[in-house]
């Protein structure tokens, strides 16, 4: 098959003005847009809409590998009646033709993607996004494997051409709406065959194994370092077509998913992938012991919040309101109990981590220090009256009053 001279993403038939975007640059397409060329190796992610802010976007991994006996190139092509972009055979007479006329495309259609991201970053007068791309960071623990298992790629035979798709109306079956008479498969059948996702399924409502009773019970539900290595345990074992693989490598896909869904959220508000990035920063923020028998993980848990955390205020209106305390109180919640965990267990690498996360945070948006908060005391009013006072939602965090844990003996 013919080659380009550098890793190339060739677009046939695209509308003019359509929603266009690869990683986290995006743009309405010109007539003369035909592809993206030099691109770094690794995973991306392309996306298009009819509309950038209404309409339904598709999107598709698509992973760069080197080193090569030749460059990877890939072409897509417009897919009028289903509005998105079909990827074509790399060994189709369509794709050989369409590489046989790259050095004109080269003069006039084709855009290097160090230049396309760094023209985006001087819209948004970011500079320092024209400097270092941030993608290769949000994304260093997605692989193949994750993609594969979550989005089941359908069978094919042109092994030159990797690619994974779904679309912001892809959901695991957990998360789609209820329907009268239909469970939640037959419901995310019913709407998107194609568009199930297969996440890891995290039940935050019981993070204990089957047959824990009384106070192991309790324990489990309040350090869910049990949970967190049971759901490791499930990625390791065989199965859904992939390989068995160590401990190791499947605690770097629970990141990986967590990188995974943020992105999917970033890019194309799939509201399920929003919905599982919570649930898997409540299970890696609510362990305790597994703070000290894995220290570096969790400090590597925190770095990859802390890149997310950086890319929120991509999407127009922010991905939530960060510097509103009501917007980000879930957040700050979670971070306050972690805090806590953290300081009792003596994890004073990960203490150091989020130490930075928690000095960013009041730089970029003004939370205080909540070592430095009073969440509750007396006060005097102006008539001498000593009165109680506490912070919404303290019982709840501090697991206090109603909200104590009730351990029963069995």
């Amino acid at each position: 098959m013919p080659s380009l001279p550098d890793p190339t993403i060739i677009i046939l038939d695209l509308p003019p003005k359509t929603f266009v975007g690869i990683n986290l640059t995006s743009f309405n397409s010109s007539p003369n847009f035909h592809g993206i060329t030099r691109l770094p190796e690794g995973l991306h992610f392309v996306y298009t809409g009819t509309d950038a802010s209404l309409s339904i976007r598709h999107g598709r991994w698509l992973n760069i590998e080197q080193p090569r006996p030749s460059s990877q190139s890939y072409v897509l092509r417009w897919n009028t009646d289903l509005e998105h972009l079909d990827l074509l055979p790399s060994d189709g007479a369509t794709a050989r033709d369409v590489l046989r006329s790259v050095p004109e495309l080269q003069r006039r259609g084709l855009v290097d993607y160090s230049t396309l991201r760094s023209a985006n970053a001087n819209l948004q007068a970011d500079q320092s996004k024209t400097t270092v791309d941030p993608w290769p960071r949000l994304t260093s623990h997605v692989s193949p494997r994750l993609l594969s298992r979550v989005l089941k790629p359908a069978a094919s035979t042109d092994t030159a051409s990797q690619s994974w798709s779904l679309t912001s109306t892809s959901s695991a079956p957990g998360d789609t709406e209820h329907i009268p008479g239909l469970s939640a498969s037959e419901a995310a059948s019913v709407l998107s065959p194609s568009a199930n996702l297969d996440l890891l399924p995290v039940d935050l409502k019981q993070t204990w194994p089957d047959d824990a009773i009384g106070r192991d019970r309790t324990e489990k539900a309040r350090d869910r370092s049990w949970y967190l290595g049971h759901l490791i345990s499930t990625l390791s074992a065989a199965g859904n077509g992939t390989e068995e693989v160590s401990q190791r490598l499947a605690a770097g896909e629970v990141l990986g998913e967590l990188q995974f869904t943020f992105l999917m959220v970033l890019t194309l508000a799939n509201y399920s992938c929003l919905e599982q990035w919570k649930r898997l920063l409540s299970v890696l923020f609510t362990c305790r012991t597994a703070l000290v028998e894995a220290e570096a993980y969790f400090v590597q848990v925190v770095k990859v919040l802390r890149e997310q955390l950086g890319r929120v205020e991509d999407v127009e209106g922010g991905l939530f309101e960060m510097g509103d305390e009501m917007g980000s109180r879930w957040l700050r919640q979670l971070l306050r109990t972690f805090r806590g965990n953290v300081v009792e267990m003596g994890a004073q690498e990960v203490k150091k981590a989020l130490e930075e996360l928690d000095v960013w945070l009041g730089e970029e948006y003004g939370w205080e220090d909540e070592k430095n908060l009073l969440r509750k005391g007396m006060v005097q009013l102006e008539d001498g009256e000593m009165v109680e006072v506490q912070v919404d939602g303290w019982d709840e965090e501090e697991e206090m009053g109603e909200y104590a844990p009730v351990i029963v003996e069995t």
